[in-house]
């Protein structure tokens, strides 16, 4: 099961670095989008090969797929057309909802390191 989670996101990260390598004459806002679907796999691999990780490092890792589940949609239409990138955001998420959310995620994982590991 292992070695097929890990080959699944392999070939996800693949297909990313495709759309990364498509993005080489667009804007920044794609780029970023298109970097974000190709480093989220292979941390997420990472993370996964180097068992066990605290919970402050995996809780921040897991909530990661929310904005990676959104980015391709982004991504593809702001391929279709620019005008569609708004100031303050990366990979269509505002910057704030980035700051805040990755701090409340590394919060609960260490209140979780806390409370669940013995």
């Amino acid at each position: 099961m292992r070695l097929v989670l890990i080959a699944l996101a392999t070939l996800w990260a693949a297909g990313a670095l495709v759309a990364f390598l498509q993005t080489r004459e667009r804007p920044l806002d794609a780029k970023l989008s298109a970097g974000y679907l190709v480093l989220w796999p292979a941390l997420l691999v990472l993370m996964y090969i180097n068992q066990p990780v605290p919970l402050w490092v995996s809780i921040p890792v897991f909530f990661g797929f929310i904005p990676w589940f959104l980015a391709g949609p982004h991504l593809w239409s702001i391929l279709k057309d620019p005008g569609r990138i708004k100031p303050g955001e990366v990979a269509g998420i505002p910057v704030g909802y980035w700051k805040w959310g990755g701090i409340a995620a590394v919060l609960l994982g260490v209140l979780f390191d806390v409370l669940v590991r013995p």
